[in-house]
């Protein structure tokens, strides 16, 4: 049998944002010989949902990646996830209660302006020996079966279509998902996570660490001692939550994500103004944007968010980050999956370069994708919409789903790097059991809230409570505290929704602020 004629590329690459310009970086900086080349449609990179970072992503990031001097200096360091709820409009700031870190956090993570870091990234991937077609639009793409060298054929400026071959084919397209698409591996959750998502850019905005927000609301100098600007805040209601993420540039990033199953977002003459009267509705979203005007042209929605790929690796090919799915970015966990994917698709491609044995290696990342992708969603966002407008239910689920991150995903990519980065979340024995766990008690959570809403009790927490969180997580064994905690909590708040009698609507009058405490915790 005659061997394959020499390809153009060892590797083509699909996309030239953060995923696949991650990709390339990774496979020069080990065979720096190795021929890449990165072929990226857009003259520039436009706005993308996945501006905050999680600790795996910002782990990736500054462990791997080793971007924590570039993003100290052009992005925000990030103090942590802050959850703001009410009952009414008419709610007061001080009577909000507020979910969110007392102090602030201990390991880094960072507010991302996504334009700006993907062009960082590939502008890296470039100066390692990654060659780049940009703007190059894929026409085709012929995948060969056995030995036979792919084939992709690529538009470029001119009008001219010319065809490279390639021994691996890498797809970082984004949520374009080409190859998941063409070989009819795409798949949507649909009703099982029917979410949507707008969102924009505005500035003009007044931070909640500002002299006009402490002056006319005092108390928010108590208490917490980080910095609530550049925390990721979130504005939370039953079926429905809104991020708003400070940029570098002084803009913030705002979106809305929300089960239509649940919710419907007002009407109005434009998606900017439909978000932007949601967010008015609430009393931190009126401090903040009263005054603030949306950036324009900059407005983005999507219908479905959920999708995933049934199969992320074949023969020489492989996806990687959102071309493989996304889920849904309550806790900023894109990046996780970005960097999971990335690291252990281009080490297998590494071992094969250098003449190793892969079909280990490739038989599990064949299955593990669909497999992890399936336990986290279960484990995190099935059914949460369904109680996330109420304080005390997210309280406990907030508690608990980072408690199981730091014991789990957290740990174990600081202390096992090159091996946890071939694997994917909470795949494994050990993974799966937690993964189960949690699943368990958003189940529970789900039914304690129709339950609420049955009796009229839904949100009896929204106002007038302090759960701040006197401690930090840490990537670490003590994180089991947090779940013996949760436990605790989540069993009361069992007993609670069982014997607790139905209630007229909250009160008129501003409420006292009381503090939730809970012995090792305060």
């Amino acid at each position: 049998m005659n061997a394959p004629a020499k390809a153009d590329y060892d590797v083509i690459i699909i996309g030239g944002a953060f995923s696949g310009a991650a990709s390339a970086i990774l496979l020069k900086r080990d065979l720096p010989d190795l021929r890449v080349l990165v072929v990226e449609r857009g003259t520039e990179f436009n706005r993308k949902v996945g501006e905050s970072t999680s600790e795996v992503g910002a782990c990736f990031l500054t462990r791997v990646l080793h971007l924590g001097h570039y993003l100290n200096g052009a992005h925000y360091l990030k103090h942590g996830l802050r959850m703001w709820f009410h009952n009414r409009p008419e709610d007061r700031v001080e009577d909000c209660t507020e979910l969110g870190p007392r102090f602030q956090s201990r390991l880094p993570t960072f507010q991302l302006d996504r334009s700006l870091l993907d062009q960082h990234i590939l502008d890296l991937a470039v100066e390692a020996g990654a060659e780049l077609l940009r703007p190059g639009t894929i026409r085709d793409i012929q995948l060969a079966d056995g030995e036979e060298n792919h084939r992709v054929s690529v538009t470029l400026p001119q009008g001219e279509t010319k065809t490279y071959s390639a021994r691996w084919i890498i797809d970082g397209s984004g949520r374009a998902a080409v190859l998941a698409k063409q070989l009819g591996l795409h798949r949507q959750l649909g009703d099982e996570h029917p979410t949507s998502s707008i969102w924009c850019r505005f500035r003009n905005v007044n931070g909640l660490d500002s002299y006009e927000s402490r002056s006319r609301h005092p108390m928010l100098m108590d208490n917490v001692r980080g910095c609530r600007t550049s925390s990721t805040n979130h504005l939370m209601g039953r079926g429905w939550w809104v991020w708003i993420i400070p940029l570098a540039n002084g803009d913030y990033s705002v979106g809305i994500v929300w089960d239509r199953s649940i919710f419907t977002l007002p009407e109005g003459a434009s998606l900017t103004e439909r978000l932007r009267a949601h967010v008015l509705t609430h009393p931190i979203g009126r401090l903040m944007f009263e005054n603030a005007e949306p950036v324009e042209d900059d407005t983005f929605y999507y219908k479905g968010l959920p999708y995933y790929t049934e199969q992320m690796v074949g023969n020489r090919w492989a996806m990687v980050g959102d071309a493989a799915g996304f889920i849904d970015p309550l806790y900023s966990q894109g990046l996780d999956y970005c960097g999971h994917t990335v690291f252990a698709v281009t080490q297998m491609i590494k071992k094969a370069c250098m003449g190793e044995d892969i079909s280990e290696v490739h038989a599990y990342l064949k299955g593990s994708y669909k497999r992890s992708y399936r336990l986290w969603f279960e484990s995190l966002y099935k059914g949460k919409y369904e109680y996330m407008g109420d304080a005390e239910l997210t309280r406990i689920s907030f508690i608990m789903d980072l408690g199981t991150y730091f014991v789990g995903p957290v740990r174990l990519v600081y202390d096992s790097p090159e091996h946890e980065w071939t694997r994917l979340p909470y795949d494994g024995t050990a993974g799966s059991f937690f993964a189960k766990f949690m699943s368990f008690y958003n189940r529970r959570l789900n039914a304690m809230a129709k339950k609420r809403l049955a009796k009229g009790t839904y949100g009896a927490w929204n106002t007038g409570m302090d759960l701040t969180l006197g401690q930090s997580y840490s990537p670490n064994l003590t994180a089991f505290r947090f779940l013996r905690w949760g436990i605790r909590l989540w069993l009361t708040a069992e007993l609670r929704t069982l014997f607790a009698r139905p209630k007229k609507a909250p009160q008129t009058q501003p409420m006292p602020m009381v503090k939730a405490v809970a012995g090792v915790m305060e």
